[in-house]
């Protein structure tokens, strides 16, 4: 009779699972157990012992048994992380509070709509952190190559079903907008660290394959379009590339390559590269192209530290992009210095939690979710930012959690959300 087959053995590893909380864990604590016990008892057999012996010499020396499952009940804690938690939580009703600001305070649009749906999708996203948390996430894995493949054809489905808004594909359901771009940015990350898991690099078909995974999004988000948000998914591939452990030299290809193709992108596009050019010389054209780099240069020169007020010239709230990718310049504005000050003090604090956190994750998958899923919030704080400060182009990206945009700040949350979800079973290594 094998190990495994005990009775006397597995009543055992019940007991100390019995005391360990997380269920979650008792698969991979009974393995390590009998793992542990079946060396145990080899060694008694070589020493001449019995079967029934040398188990019962076993189980004596691996301790008693109530000890061992208080320990590993410590160990295995299936708990989220409160600090990131409660930093998302600041970051959302602040956005929430920011659009009651822009609306109410100062007289923007009669209707309700800016507030009432901030506050409906953050409540939605709320809910669905906690659904996520307590999903496991390890289950998304084999699923991945799918994920990516249905997520291409949606997004050539939608795009032509869809509505174009502002350059932008979407689909209207009731009052409900799904922004393709913004949703299909995440869900390409989060394939893309289940196909990189345990991959290959070794193997030119893969570097092939990865090229292609690489070139596909990229094409399909090109033609919405959305150059921004192909950026972002770019540096968040080459992350997951190089932490799955792709050669340097490779990556630097790629990069080298993709700096070319952009560049001639630009170049033959001469509206294009000078908009991206403008907030180099944005009183060059102040009342074309130049015409918000000019009001975000106004804004961050007239502040000062304390800012405006909640009686802010009503003049600001009527530049276009307030509510989205130039929220941080209405924060300026109202709050001053001192209050941007603030939020960029949350937004390093998120950052850093979640780069924290992830030093105590075992499993190989669970660290590639959250390092592609950081680096795209992290492209997206840095370069809004420094978009409102005139220091980069004003590229459409917005500001996560504080931006308003319904399915964006709905996925930003969703995305926490996996992150509890990794961080539940930061324990396990499978």
């Amino acid at each position: 009779m094998g190990i495994k087959d005990n009775s006397k053995i597995n009543e055992y590893i019940d007991n100390i699972c019995s005391y360990v909380k997380f269920k979650g864990a008792h698969k991979e604590i009974k393995e390590e157990l009998l793992s542990h016990i079946e060396d145990i008892v080899d060694e008694n057999n070589e020493r001449g012992l019995s079967d029934v012996e040398s188990t019962s010499e076993a189980i004596k020396r691996m301790g008693d048994g109530e000890a061992i499952g208080k320990q590993l009940n410590i160990a295995h804690k299936g708990t989220p992380d409160w600090i990131t938690l409660l930093l998302t939580i600041i970051l959302v009703n602040a956005g929430v509070v920011l659009m009651y600001l822009i609306q109410y305070k100062n007289s923007y649009k009669p209707s309700d709509y800016l507030f009432n749906h901030s506050l409906l999708y953050s409540a939605i996203g709320t809910v669905g952190v906690v659904l996520l948390y307590f999903f496991d996430y390890r289950k998304l894995e084999k699923y991945s190559k799918y994920i990516f493949v249905g997520m291409c054809l949606s997004f050539i489905l939608l795009f032509f079903i869809g509505h174009p808004i502002n350059g932008i594909s979407s689909l209207s359901i009731g009052s409900f907008s799904v922004d393709i771009k913004a949703i299909s940015l995440y869900v390409f990350i989060i394939s893309m660290a289940g196909i990189f898991n345990n991959y290959d690099w070794n193997n030119k078909i893969n570097l092939i394959k990865a090229v292609v995974y690489l070139f596909i999004p990229l094409i399909l988000m090109l033609s919405v379009p959305a150059l921004a948000y192909c950026g972002i998914y770019f540096i968040s591939f080459m992350v997951l590339a190089l932490k799955s452990g792709m050669k340097k030299r490779y990556a630097f290809y790629i990069v080298a390559f993709n700096i070319i193709s952009f560049l001639f992108y630009s170049f033959s596009r001469p509206y294009t590269l000078k908009r991206l050019l403008v907030f180099l010389h944005p009183f060059s054209d102040p009342k074309n192209s130049g015409f918000l780099s000019v009001q975000m240069y106004n804004i961050t020169h007239t502040s000062g530290i304390l800012g405006h007020g909640f009686s802010a010239n009503e003049d600001i709230i009527k530049v276009p992009l307030i509510s989205s990718d130039l929220v941080f310049s209405y924060i300026v504005h109202t709050f001053g210095w001192l209050g941007a000050a603030v939020i960029i003090s949350i937004i390093i604090s998120f950052i850093y939690r979640i780069l924290h956190i992830s030093k105590y994750v075992r499993n190989s998958y669970g660290k590639l979710l959250i390092s592609g899923l950081i680096s795209v919030f992290i492209v997206q704080f840095v370069s809004n930012i420094l978009m409102n400060l005139n220091l980069f182009p004003i590229v459409g990206v917005a500001l996560p959690f504080l931006s308003y945009g319904g399915s964006l700040g709905l996925v930003n949350m969703l995305s926490v959300g996996v992150i509890m979800s990794v961080y539940r079973r930061r324990s396990l290594s499978a």
